[in-house]
């Protein structure tokens, strides 16, 4: 009688923990990242391509939604942005309050992240993609499963700008 009720428990705890290993870390995201490549499905001009890229921050907030604190250079100036990114139903899914979507695309490289944007913009959906690293340090790995990434996604190679790696953002 023992034997059948063990049996029963030992794989209700082995279905409880694969349940639990399925569902996304809340942290997956947060912390600091490097942008190290950015492809998009539209020519970018070249006063809009980044020449520089600059560490971005994300922070979560607690309830499933994250913010992202970055940097950029615009008009000969630093920038500076706070966006608050929402889950969707899909935890791999974010909403922006431009109507943006974000998405978390995990790699087999480590401590790398594709972030895959959508967005309409002057009537067009531009898509964008970004390669990003935990740490400032180039990975050939990394920047080749990017490149299939783009492939599965129609973004044009020859529109991919892999901009200089900066820690800090100076007018």
């Amino acid at each position: 009688m023992k034997t059948p009720l063990q049996a029963i428990l030992l794989l209700s705890l082995v279905a409880s923990l694969q349940a639990q290993d399925a569902e996304p870390e809340e942290d997956t995201f947060e912390g600091t990242w490097f942008m190290k490549a950015l492809a998009a499905n539209k020519q970018m001009p070249e006063t809009m391509k980044p020449k520089k890229s600059f560490p971005m921050t994300v922070t979560a907030l607690g309830d499933g939604n994250y913010e992202v604190q970055l940097s950029f250079f615009f008009k000969n100036k630093c920038q500076e942005k706070t966006i608050e990114i929402q889950r969707t139903k899909d935890p791999k899914k974010f909403k922006t309050s431009q109507n943006m979507i974000v998405t978390m695309e995990e790699m087999s490289v480590k401590d790398h992240l594709i972030f895959y944007v959508e967005h309409q913009m002057f009537g067009m959906t531009v898509r964008i993609a970004k390669l990003m690293a935990r740490s400032p340090e180039e990975n050939p790995q990394a920047l080749q499963e990017f490149k299939k990434f783009m492939k599965s996604k129609r973004l044009p190679v020859e529109y991919m700008v892999v901009p200089q790696q900066s820690k800090k953002c100076v007018s």
